[in-house]
């Protein structure tokens, strides 16, 4: 498919989605907040200020600021973690079941536990996030290394490649699918962790303006709100990861009439 075809789609499914949207509004106005309402409360959203005088950018920003800090550090502990488990049998071993038990516990209770332990404020976030994080990249990257081919890294060290060049040219590229596929999940999986600790443990961010408004049962600008935050994850995907993906990836080969994904 080309990439008219697909812009095509994409502006049909949008159309689409706000016909139903209207639609539901209409007809269930008590569970969907109308069209209308919601721009007209995002717009209040846009140019008034908020809870202590604050625009809705610092909001934004403090859940930015957040996500990806946490999102940074999980990233190297899971990588770390992944392929220490992907390549050593002893370790994998002793910590496979400890790490589907580490997944296994629910987001909500690392977030009140890290608050009972560190307190009512960012820094319980900053520990919880990335320990609601790490087990996913770091499951990522265990397939990941896993499947790596041992036989191109014995060839390159075959024809003399050092272990820098090995890793650089030979692991790092058979890592990279994984690598983005760990960053996207680490994304989607953060963003919710931190709108929840914002919403119950913070005064500001995103999660907190969540909540005040659902507090006051204030659909539209709840809906707008995450209007906001959802145009930001878009916008890093495709202005930001799709084309940087495309760019790491350029070396795998593309046979006839076959798409290469990950």
């Amino acid at each position: 498919m080309d990439r008219l075809t697909r812009y095509l789609y994409t502006v049909a499914s949008i159309i689409a989605l706000l016909a139903l949207w209207y639609v539901g509004g209409v007809t269930l106005p008590e569970v969907i907040p109308g069209l209308p309402e919601t721009y007209a409360a995002l717009v209040v959203v846009l140019t008034t200020p908020g809870p202590y005088g604050n625009m809705f950018y610092f909001h934004v920003w403090k859940t930015i600021e957040m996500l990806f800090a946490s999102l940074f550090v999980s990233m190297i502990a899971g990588t770390v973690l992944g392929v220490a488990l992907g390549r050593n049998e002893t370790l994998e071993s002793t910590l496979a079941t400890w790490i589907y038990a580490w997944l296994a516990i629910p987001s909500l209770v690392i977030v009140f536990v890290s608050a009972i332990w560190i307190g009512f404020d960012a820094s319980s976030g900053y520990f919880a996030i990335p320990l609601v994080i790490t087990p996913f990249v770091g499951l990522n990257m265990w397939e990941g290394t896993r499947n790596l081919d041992t036989d191109l890294a014995e060839m390159a060290e075959f024809f003399g490649a050092g272990r820098i060049q090995t890793f650089k040219d030979v692991v790092v590229p058979q890592l990279a699918p994984f690598l983005f596929a760990s960053f996207r999940s680490g994304l989607s999986i953060g963003w919710k962790i931190t709108l929840l600790v914002e919403a119950f443990l913070l005064t500001r961010g995103v999660g907190f303006m969540f909540r005040r408004y659902f507090d006051q049962y204030d659909l539209p600008t709840m809906m707008s709100w995450l209007i906001i935050f959802v145009v930001f994850l878009i916008v890093v995907e495709y202005g930001v990861l799709a084309p940087l993906h495309e760019r790491v990836m350029e070396w795998r080969p593309e046979a006839e009439g076959v798409r290469v994904t990950e």
